[in-house]
């Protein structure tokens, strides 16, 4: 037998696997880049974790390279599975769509390290697209038309003035709360519906006109913030 030709084939199987470990990381790096990028983009509320986008990153090559380690055999890549489901659920993550953000990119790194590019970058693709245009469009969003009127009064004001302007200005509205304050004034706080040819100013320019009320508040409900 041929020592130098099976040294030879050797070494081209060698820089073959090489190569295509080499490929798998990166593959699995850009991917992941992507769906870090777009989680970016369309993040909501006051979560925001630089450490957790990184990870979104790491989590997809680290799932790829161990992958690559396990090869196809099932029952050690549900066991890795498994060990990547507990990481998560030690790990404090408010909002559910960070959850699935993280799934998403251990999915591609899976698939990457299995060798299943056309799904991995086809799925990759579909999914981003998805998420951003349930973003783009709000899907999910629930029209908050509402207002939450808060006033402040002191002792001397009588409930009359407030129920004989609402129902001049108002379609709807609801006690909320009402409490006293430190200096004995009286905290009112409503949510109010206002009638098609109202405007929220009038209102609270009407407000104002009683002696009594030492300042008024109006929110729009438009712009909470929804999470």
């Amino acid at each position: 037998m041929n020592t130098n030709f099976l040294n030879t084939t050797d070494l081209a199987l060698t820089e073959l696997s090489a190569a295509i470990i080499i490929f798998n990381i990166l593959l699995s790096f850009g991917l992941s880049l992507l769906i870090a990028v777009i989680y970016k983009k369309t993040h909501r509320g006051l979560s925001y974790s630089r450490s957790y986008v990184e990870s979104l990153v790491m989590m997809s090559v680290l799932a790829a390279i161990a992958m690559m380690i396990l090869g196809n055999n099932i029952v050690r890549a549900l066991g890795i599975l498994g060990v990547f489901t507990l990481i998560r659920f030690r790990t404090i993550i408010k909002d559910t769509k960070d959850a699935t953000y993280l799934f998403f990119s251990l999915a591609v790194g899976m698939g990457v390290g299995t060798a299943n590019y056309i799904i991995s970058v086809i799925g990759t693709g579909a999914l981003l697209a998805v998420i951003y245009f349930l973003d783009k469009y709000n899907f999910g969003s629930v029209a908050q038309d509402g207002f939450l009127l808060t006033f402040i009064a002191d002792k001397n004001f009588k409930s009359e003035f407030y129920e004989e302007l609402f129902d001049k200005h108002l379609n709807s509205y609801k006690l909320l709360q009402h409490k006293t304050n430190t200096e004995g004034d009286g905290e009112f706080y409503f949510s109010v519906s206002f009638k098609d040819k109202t405007r929220p100013e009038d209102l609270v320019r009407d407000m104002n006109r009683n002696n009594s009320i030492k300042l008024t508040d109006l929110i729009v409900g438009k712009d909470a913030i929804e999470y």
